[in-house]
């Protein structure tokens, strides 16, 4: 019986460890790439999108594409439950995850951004063949010109 009971609680020990990682709600889009949760701030990891107030081009005009990277999450996400998983944090204390829309088995959202063109796949990540797929496709940022992100002076 003692046995059990210690099953019991390691295996509740282990639940409750994974779980720790797990943010679920409805979010809310402060950019391209970073949710709030409640009070927690979230930043897509392995993704990097242009700041709102990033200037590209496409057909010879100029726009903000930040905000649409920004307007496509949110067209993404909606009102919908996210869950996302933590994978540590970023220098300014946001928490790196990875989001699904219907659960682990569901839409990634990071992918999702980068395979419909709005953010670029970091060096290294799990994302460059979907951001070959849309570079390809010129959809999104590649339907234009614009400098990576990580390139782009800062917006006022």
């Amino acid at each position: 019986m003692a046995s059990r009971i210690a099953l019991a609680f390691c295996v509740f020990g282990l639940t409750s460890a994974a779980l720790a990682d797990e943010i679920s709600g409805i979010a809310r889009i402060i950019d391209g790439r970073t949710i709030a949760i409640g009070s927690q701030t979230l930043r897509l990891a392995d993704i990097d999108t242009p700041e709102p107030g990033q200037r590209c081009e496409r057909g010879g005009a100029a726009y903000d594409c930040g905000q649409e990277a920004t307007w496509a999450l949110a067209d993404r996400l909606g009102r919908h439950w996210v869950l996302c998983d933590g994978e540590g944090n970023d220098a300014d204390g946001a928490i790196r995850v990875t989001c699904y829309l219907g659960g682990r088995h569901g839409i990634d959202v990071n992918g999702h951004m980068v395979r419909q063109g709005w953010a670029l796949a970091l060096p290294g990540s799990r994302y460059a063949k979907a951001e070959a797929a849309a570079r390809q496709e010129r959809i999104g940022l590649w339907a234009g010109r614009f400098t990576s992100p990580a390139d782009a002076p800062p917006s006022r």
